[in-house]
């Protein structure tokens, strides 16, 4: 699963990795722990819109839902969107044939179980460059105030070897689009092509290393440069 993740680069870090500009630049905040619960929105890359970044609201809320308590509901259980049965569910089917997008971040955070005992750990590049995640996206109409909001979900693949070690109670890791496949992800229009991008990413791309406890606490997202400290050795 991928319910934590780190943007703390800065806008004009992310436009040239892009290729692409904000929309409204003004509005986007780094974070170094942005929690999905709390519905951030963040930027996005979009299919419809290549060079623009939009920030949008992550947990995706299908345009068909019917009230404000309904979208409420539902985006609590789509932050994530599993690949294996991404094509059938109603939530998502629609979207990934037509709607795909890539979320840029500097990592993200998964928790290892040892026993009862829970350590997070920062999962990112190990040359240190940007990631950028396969997501979905989706357009929802608030029936009561006529707001449109652009929502998204991360879609989430088999664990590599190193993600096996981290997030050994799921065996998940989120959908890593490398540079060369971007392409193809925001614009392949038939199953054949867009199912191979949503493979694991190859081993010895990625690193990662255990940090404070203190993150498990943290429910909201915050500016804290400190929670991403290693405090353990680094693994590849």
């Amino acid at each position: 699963m991928c319910f934590t993740v780190s943007i703390y680069a800065q806008s004009h870090s992310i436009e040239p990795d892009l290729g692409a500009q904000f929309e409204h630049e003004q509005d986007y905040r780094p974070y170094f722990h942005v929690s999905g619960f709390v519905h951030p929105c963040l930027p996005l890359l979009t299919s419809e819109e290549p060079k623009q970044i939009q920030l949008c609201e992550w947990g995706l809320i299908p345009r068909w839902t019917k009230s404000v308590d309904a979208s409420i509901e539902i985006r609590r259980m789509t932050l994530n969107a599993r690949r294996e049965t991404i094509f059938e569910k109603p939530s998502f089917r629609d979207a990934v044939k037509k709607r795909r997008a890539l979320l840029p971040v500097n990592g993200f955070i998964e928790w290892r179980h040892d026993g009862s005992e829970k350590q997070p750990h920062f999962v990112r590049a190990a040359d240190g460059s940007m990631l950028t995640l396969g997501c979905i996206w989706e357009d929802w109409t608030d029936p009561d105030s006529g707001e449109l909001h652009r929502t998204f979900s991360i879609v989430t693949t088999d664990a590599n070897e190193l993600m096996s070690y981290v997030h050994n109670s799921k065996q998940r890791m989120p959908v890593i689009i490398p540079r060369l496949d971007r392409t193809t992800w925001l614009y392949a229009d038939d199953r054949e092509h867009i199912e191979p991008c949503m493979r694991p990413l190859e081993d010895g791309i990625l690193e990662a290393f255990p940090i404070t406890r203190e993150v498990s606490m943290i429910k909201v997202n915050t500016t804290e440069e400190e929670l991403l400290e290693p405090v353990g050795p680094v693994h590849t």
